[in-house]
């Protein structure tokens, strides 16, 4: 069975045909998708519920991607999961995954969706990586957001 069947992804984006479109990438998939609207909603889900894999827009009404993921990393409880952000404001089409970090740029093909999801989960099952690598791959990846935190 592939790492996705199966995989609850919390899906975080303010904008409510773009999370329709994850949410069937996804499912179709094979994975279960929560949503959220903003950081804040995000953060109460991941306080209650155990998650695979997060996907946050860079961009949310409350907050920038990078400060949700660094406050996930934050809590020993979501320390561990996966994130991909999807964002239209980042420099680079495509970004490599780094430490349980993933990036696509809007608009994103469902396979790609998919497909990154799965890598994510994957570098999960493997065995993560230390806290202190996750927190330089996500200054990394701040520094490609075209509007910063």
């Amino acid at each position: 069975m592939p790492p996705c069947a199966r995989a609850n992804v919390l899906v975080v984006e303010d904008d409510s045909l773009v999370r329709t479109f994850v949410r069937f990438a996804l499912e179709r998939g094979g994975m279960s998708v929560v949503e959220a609207d903003s950081g804040e909603a995000a953060l109460r889900h991941a306080g209650g519920a155990a998650f695979d894999a997060v996907l946050v827009d860079g961009l949310l009404p409350d907050m920038h991607g990078v400060e949700l993921a660094a406050r996930l990393l934050d809590d020993p409880g979501t320390a561990g999961l996966p994130i991909c952000f999807l964002s239209g404001a980042v420099q680079a089409r495509t970004r490599p995954s780094l430490a349980g970090f993933g990036c696509l740029v809007k608009p994103v093909r469902p396979n790609d969706l998919v497909a990154q999801i799965e890598t994510l989960l994957q570098w999960r099952l493997a065995g993560g990586s230390p806290a202190d690598e996750r927190r330089r791959a996500l200054r990394a990846l701040e520094n490609g957001f075209l509007v910063g935190p």
